[in-house]
């Protein structure tokens, strides 16, 4: 954005150097790159953030030197728009792809005198390096450069058909453009179009067989609003970047869509003798205003500066924004339609910080309040997890959080309704991934293919589907582990190769870690077997699960060794979770251990045994370890042999021989009754 030190004193008195309006600027936020001396004019070439479409004007920018040197703005004001004549010229406008262009508005200009434009508005487009035309189009540039509202005029007398129609291209259309080249469509691009052709791409660049010439007498003066995504799609796949498609990709002002037509067609009438006609329009545009609560206690304590409430007045009032008082300290701020960047209250404290001056902030602390709770339980309760595995083996990973369609048709069981994007940038990056089993696939086939065959994996991550709580979209925080080859690698214990049960006891150990009581039962999962569902205690909620994945699905990633994978949603467990610590002293009195081996029922759990054993003489039991399970022709065939070993004591004295045996008497006689088990 070039910035007129000439022009921009139609829009504010200003009495600073060109010098000092370009450092005031850059300390605001609005940077300036250098300043070039053109005739004996000062232009300012800038850097305006892609948040800011508002500053890409000349009255966009003299509001912002009128707040940062509290000078008055000469507000552009567009008078009423007389007709002329009984509306004899017709034309008819229809939108077919309302979703790309919400509003469009086409005004007839008769008996227009197409010549070369006034000298002083020649040279002020000149000074920011546009080039002149005529004076149709140097008007139309000119009221973009004002008020940053594209428009395009059409010879009206080229429209075939009497007829303007937004719509969407064909695949395979074409276009000759107003610089000469020729252009082929995209099935999606918007254009605007006749009875008959595309005469112009939609807020990029109009075309030739409709272009203002030396011999045109009556214009269609366009003005609508576009959406910036196409708009953006459509200038980078035609590689065709313009002032207009700049704007357009950025965001113009609603509110500018009608005010900037009138403009125009107001100069039209002076500079070029024309009769302004009627104004067609399709579509409607809703203009937002938002009003947001402000708070200059809040400010304060944020800045750690004292600003007064006058001077929050004064800023935001200069930024164009309308400031009612609320009270001693509160206020309330309507934030204007140019301006959709503000949202929240902390945007505006940032404008007012700006214009303030950073510069006018002490480098020095001079207050220090101390954090009493520098972190969120759910952010310790995610470092505690990243703490855990790492401690029992695991190394973590991060994979893309967007996938292909095919990623997820992987795992169908488990998907909800995925998430596909508009304008992905591959079909391999097309879905946000709906489940984190693929990237954790897909990193173990990665290694294996380099012969890291032994590894234990987690990641941290979030899923997304379809529909939340006031919103359509939701993401949920979810742990992915997975295992596969050898767990041990040491001189003291032999191999062996990873199984379920390391996994199952992966998840006992991160879930004790952060005291949450969990329910494994059996389950069918369509893409694994010998899998369970992990739920938490008191909850009905499956928080995720945990099997072996099938063969058929390994070999599609290529993977012939056994893997072990788990997915667990962490909401409930982050609610669940208890970091308190608790500490316990040392026993300073020796314990004793006993041996048991029960016969169970081959389906009874080690769970709901473990569980009845530290129940029934909870205040004696110091451990419980399970030994040996035993399948074998020495039991009956539905029944399996479970052996434990107990240690029992107490925290104030030694407990004799004979008080041991009562204990483990006791804890026996209540597994026969509860769980009708015998002992070997």
């Amino acid at each position: 954005m070039k910035l007129s030190y000439e022009w921009i004193k139609d829009y504010i008195n200003i009495n600073k150097t060109p010098e000092e309006v370009a450092h005031g600027l850059t300390m605001s936020g609005s940077e300036v790159d250098s300043i070039e001396d053109v005739g004996k004019d000062k232009v300012m070439e800038m850097e305006i953030t892609s948040n800011r479409p508002d500053c890409l004007n000349m009255v966009g920018l003299a509001r912002e030197i009128s707040a940062v040197f509290d000078e008055e703005l000469k507000e552009l004001k567009v008078q009423e728009v007389k007709i002329f004549g009984d509306n004899a010229a017709k034309i008819e406008c229809e939108i077919k792809a309302k979703n790309l262009c919400p509003n469009y508005t086409a005004r007839i200009i008769t008996d227009v005198k197409v010549c070369d434009i006034n000298k002083k508005i020649g040279a002020k487009l000149e000074a920011i390096g546009l080039r002149t035309v005529n004076n149709i189009v140097d008007i139309t540039n000119f009221c973009m450069m004002e008020s940053g509202q594209p428009m395009h005029a059409f010879d009206l007398d080229k429209i075939r058909g009497n007829k303007i129609i937004i719509r969407e291209a064909q695949s395979g259309e074409k276009i000759t453009m107003i610089d000469g080249g020729e252009k082929e469509l995209c099935s999606g691009m918007l254009v605007i179009a006749d009875a008959e052709r595309v005469i112009a791409i939609a807020g990029v660049m109009g075309g030739k067989d409709t272009e203002v010439t030396s011999s045109t007498k009556n214009i269609l003066l366009e003005s609508a609003y576009f959406d910036p995504i196409s708009v953006r799609r459509t200038a980078r796949e035609l590689t065709l970047s313009t002032d207009s498609s700049y704007r357009f990709e950025r965001g113009v002002d609603k509110a500018m869509v009608r005010l900037s037509s009138d403009r125009a067609a107001q100069m039209i009438a002076v500079e070029a003798k024309g009769k302004i006609e009627k104004i067609y329009e399709a579509g409607e545009l809703s203009v937002k205003e938002t009003s947001i609560g402000f708070s200059t206690e809040r400010t304060n304590n944020l800045l750690g500066i004292e600003i007064s409430k006058k001077e929050v007045v004064r800023i935001l009032s200069r930024l164009g924004m309308t400031v009612t008082d609320q009270g001693e300290r509160d206020l309330s701020v309507k934030v204007p339609s140019f301006r959709e960047d503000l949202e929240n209250e902390i945007d505006l404290i940032e404008e007012v910080a700006r214009i303030h001056g950073y510069d006018k902030i002490p480098g020095t602390v001079t207050k220090f309040a101390p954090q009493i709770k520098r972190k969120e339980h759910a952010r310790e309760v995610v470092d505690k997890i990243r703490g855990i595995l790492p401690a029992i083996g695991l190394n973590e990973i991060m994979t893309y959080s967007v996938i292909s369609e095919a990623a997820t048709s992987r795992f169908s069981s488990m998907i909800k309704d995925i998430v596909v994007l508009r304008n992905p940038l591959s079909e391999e990056q097309k879905v946000l991934t709906s489940q984190l089993l693929d990237g954790m696939m897909k990193t173990i086939a990665w290694n294996l293919n380099r012969r890291n065959n032994d590894l234990a994996l987690f990641e941290l991550g979030k899923i997304y589907s379809k529909g939340g709580e006031g919103s359509p979209f939701s993401e949920e925080l979810t742990l992915c582990i997975g295992l596969t080859g050898k767990l041990r690698k040491n001189w003291k214990e032999k191999d062996r190769m990873t199984d379920i049960y390391d996994l199952k006891g992966v998840i006992e150990a991160f879930l004790e870690g952060v005291k949450v009581k969990n329910i494994f039962q059996p389950a069918a999962i369509g893409e694994m077997f010998d899998a369970a569902e992990i739920i938490l205690r008191g909850e009905k909620e499956v928080s995720g699960f945990f099997g072996e994945v099938r063969e058929n699905l390994r070999e599609e990633y290529g993977i012939e060794q056994r893997v072990y994978i788990a997915q667990i949603k962490l909401k409930n467990i982050i609610e669940t979770a208890d970091l308190k610590k608790k500490y316990k002293m040392i026993a300073k009195f020796p314990f004793s251990v006993r041996d048991i081996s029960i016969l169970c029922d081959r389906k009874m759990e080690n769970t709901k045994i473990y569980e009845m054993i530290k129940d029934s003489v909870s205040e004696f039991i110091q451990g419980i370890e399970l030994k040996d399970v035993y399948l074998g022709k020495q039991i009956p065939q539905d029944k399996k042999s479970l052996s434990y070993s107990i240690q029992y004591g107490a925290e104030t004295r030694t407990l004799t021989d004979n008080e041991i045996e009562i204990v483990h008497d006791k804890m026996k006689t209540v597994l026969e009754r509860k769980l009708n088990v015998t002992f070997r």
